[in-house]
């Protein structure tokens, strides 16, 4: 660096009192952006006057990511301002991203999140959690439910974790071995809500998709509508004898629990698909006491039969029987009990060793240890049996931050190490042959070996799903309809299907070792039978996804041409633009975009307006909404010519709703042309991926820079921006690979740093 670069810099990060000439950034705000973002009510709640030099280097603002942003992508100045010349604002952004990659970067501790804890239960005792209802749900940082920043820990989660502590260990270690019993229902016992569903003499039939209007439970004896419930911790089997009526294609049955009249208490917990010709399925569930399980048609055509099932023509699934037995113990003692081994001969501290190795895979600190081993002491003084005294240590353990934290020194240990990789990648505690080369040291020379392991385990599904799921908001895609009032050809698990097409298309790269330029455009898209159906693809057998590939002349292909991104980013009954435009810039850019802090109170006049269109380009009139709009309403407009639901359209079908029972619709022109800042003009798919393509290597980088945030369970900032880079160069020589990209992550130095 030269002493005059190295000047600037020191004037920057040192605020300049009076008497001193003003740096060249203050100069450049001073000039440039002063007018709007002064000290009297600055636009966009962005101030950059000179108090701004201060707040530049703080690592707790996101100020200085935000202007970086803005003059990298020539959105500022705005095109009315008088415009820097070239090399003054090269050297405005130079000393902002110098600024940037000075500073030091600020980590919060990062805990377990309660996927994670089913997961690390699940393979250090090999028993199936749930521990919905028993743990909080997530917060949710940026996207992510990883962040430390999105781990807050209140009374009540304190006291969450310690009856969730307490539920485990009494059934880790029983006081007695469960007894099996059976139990046998048939159309007698059945149930369900009257209003699509009904008896006949040798079966009980569901026509509707609606839990709460078709489903079926089963009562403890065929004189009772008590519901029958579980009796027990433990693992059940259900044998059920059901197949389709006047259906010519597979069926999928929702395996719940909860009463359906009640949807806050209601859940899915597995979707069953039967092959067309099944006569029925046998499926194994994890339940705790008083569970009660019902059967749903999750694939049924309609969400109501108004009230007359019995008159339904169409599809329906019959039910026979169902037959339960459990708790199943397949061995005793229990896995769990055999690798617990409480022995009346062991030491205190061998026991807390023991379980501390088991559950954290590190030895406690001494401090900790001594605590640990005097609550085991005390309870051998009170003659408390061994297997209490187990389950009080391990009540201990699982409350303690050895277990509920990740810890992480400044540089990872190569223990630290093996579980940020096995976190990342399996969403779990790292297993023996990863520790062994962790302590070898061949882990963190070489993680080659151990990457390929683990991408041909079956857990790097869990990352597969739980990325894919915050990162493209999968879980979103059916949070609403469709109506089937206005798109009646559109069946449920069709949506659902939609939902899944992501995370296949992730999968499908990773384990085929492909190419991440296929989330901006690709001549395949993975599909089932429904997809295939949906898109008038060829047939695709069955509910399992594979490569389908494209006619010429179709749009598909890519991210943004899956239906399940155009349902997610659309309402009820109209396509959302602005939705579409943002998610693309959020998720594919990785850029974060914010409303003005004056949004609420400064909304733009829009009367007169007889469009969108028309509303949102009055909307990009006003200064505080211009910036933004610029860019997510091209890219929006672009995708107008698909509905609600993905399919493509040549106009706008309006839907008014007159009343509960009536809808009223409209037609309207599509107007999609619009030009980008940048001057690329946009008028549909084709040109959008066009312009998405020539950004290659900006979407490339944001999708890179997703996945590095969330492996290191952070956000990142301009100091990371070497390690995205980096890792980009690294995949571009096995052609963006993205295998290639997760193993340069993995490789890469800053993988190893807290």
């Amino acid at each position: 660096m030269s002493p005059c670069r190295f000047l600037a810099i020191t004037l920057v990060l040192g605020f300049q009192g009076h008497g001193f000439a003003a740096t060249p950034l203050e100069q450049f705000f001073t000039k440039h952006c002063a007018e709007c973002h002064g000290n009297q009510e600055p636009m966009a709640g962005i101030r950059l006057d000179r108090s701004v030099e201060s707040r530049l280097s703080d690592m707790n603002s996101d100020l200085l990511n935000k202007v970086l942003a803005v003059l990298e992508t020539g959105e500022m100045p705005p095109e009315s301002a008088t415009q820097p010349a070239a090399e003054v604002k090269a050297n405005a952004i130079e000393l902002l991203q110098e600024i940037g990659l000075s500073q030091q970067r600020v980590t919060v501790l990062k805990r377990i999140t309660r996927l994670e804890y089913t997961n690390t239960l699940r393979d250090l005792f090999g028993v199936e959690f749930d521990l919905t209802g028993l743990l909080p749900p997530d917060h949710v940082e940026r996207g992510f439910d990883k962040f430390g920043e999105a781990h807050l820990m209140s009374s009540n989660q304190v006291a969450a974790y310690l009856k969730t502590a307490r539920f485990l260990a009494e059934r880790l270690l029983p006081a007695k071995k469960p007894e099996t019993s059976t139990w046998e229902f048939d159309v007698r016992h059945f149930y369900g809500s009257g209003r699509g569903d009904y008896r006949d003499d040798d079966g009980f039939l569901l026509s509707a998709f609606r839990p709460w209007r078709s489903n079926i439970h089963f009562s403890v004896d065929p004189e009772s509508y008590e519901r029958f419930k579980i009796p027990a911790f433990g693992r059940y089997r259900f044998e059920v004898s059901a197949h389709s009526v006047k259906s010519k294609e597979g069926e999928i049955i929702g395996v719940n629990l909860g009463d359906a009249r009640y949807p806050v208490n209601f859940r899915n917990i597995r979707r069953v698909p039967m092959p067309h010709g099944s006569q029925g399925f046998t499926v194994e569930l994890t339940l705790r006491a008083g569970d009660e399980v019902s059967f749903t048609f999750d694939s049924g055509r309609v969400q109501s039969t108004g009230g007359k099932p019995k008159e339904f023509d169409g599809a329906k699934m019959k039910f026979a029987s169902v037959k339960v037995a459990g708790p199943i113990v397949d061995e005793w003692p229990t896995v769990a009990m055999q690798l617990i081994k409480p022995d009346t001969n062991w030491k205190p501290s061998k026991l807390v060793d023991h379980i501390a190795l088991l559950l954290t895979r590190r030895r406690l600190p001494p401090a900790e240890r001594a605590a640990f081993v005097e609550l085991v002491r005390q309870q051998n003084k009170a003659s408390m049996p061994p297997q209490q005294v187990a389950r009080s240590v391990l009540t201990a353990l699982l409350t303690s931050p050895h277990f509920i934290y990740k810890s992480e020194s400044p540089e990872l240990t190569s223990v630290e190490l093996a579980h940020r990789l096995s976190y990342f990648l399996w969403n779990s505690v790292p297993d023996t042959a990863l520790l062994e080369a962790a302590g070898s040291g061949r882990l963190a020379s070489d993680p080659s070996e151990q990457l390929e392991r683990m991408f041909a385990s079956p857990k790097v599904e869990r990352f597969v799903d739980d990325f894919t799921r915050q990162w493209l908001q999968l879980d979103k895609v059916d949070d609403f309809g469709p109506d089937v009032r206005v798109y009646k050809n559109i069946r449920r698990m069709t949506v659902e299907s939609m939902a899944r097409e992501g995370s296949a298309l992730f999968r499908h790269l990773l384990r085929d070792d492909l190419s991440m330029v296929h989330f901006i455009d690709s001549d395949f898209v993975m599909a089932n039978d429904r997809l295939a159906r949906f898109y008038k693809l060829p047939t695709v057998t069955g509910d399992e996804f594979v490569p389908v590939t494209l006619p010429e002349n179709s749009e598909r292909g890519g991210l943004v041409a899956q239906a399940g991104f155009l349902k997610l980013t659309s309402t009820d009954y109209a396509t959302s633009p602005i939705r579409r435009g943002a998610w693309i810039i959020n998720n594919l850019y990785n850029e974060q975009i914010d409303p003005p802090s004056d949004v609420v109170i400064n909304e733009p006049d829009i009367r007169g307006t007889t469009s969108v269109r028309d509303a949102l380009l009055k909307h990009q009139k006003m200064e505080s909404c211009s910036r933004c709009h610029s860019r997510i309403d091209p890219l929006g407009f672009a995708l107008e010519y698909y509905d609600p639901v993905g399919r493509m359209r040549t106009e706008y079908r309006h839907v008014e709703v007159v009343n509960t029972k009536k809808l009223k619709f409209s037609n309207a022109p599509i107007s999609s042309d619009m030009k980008l800042p940048d001057g690329r003009e946009l008028s549909d798919l084709t040109t959008l991926k066009v312009a998405l393509m020539e950004d290659k290597e900006k979407i490339l980088k944001g999708i890179i820079g997703k996945i590095i945030s969330y492996a290191l369970g952070r956000e990142l900032t301009i100091a990371d921006r070497p390690y995205v880079d980096a890792v980009y160069e690294g995949a571009k020589s096995r052609d963006f690979s993205l295998r290639a990209a997760i193993e340069a992550i993995v490789s890469h130095p800053e993988f190893g740093k807290k």
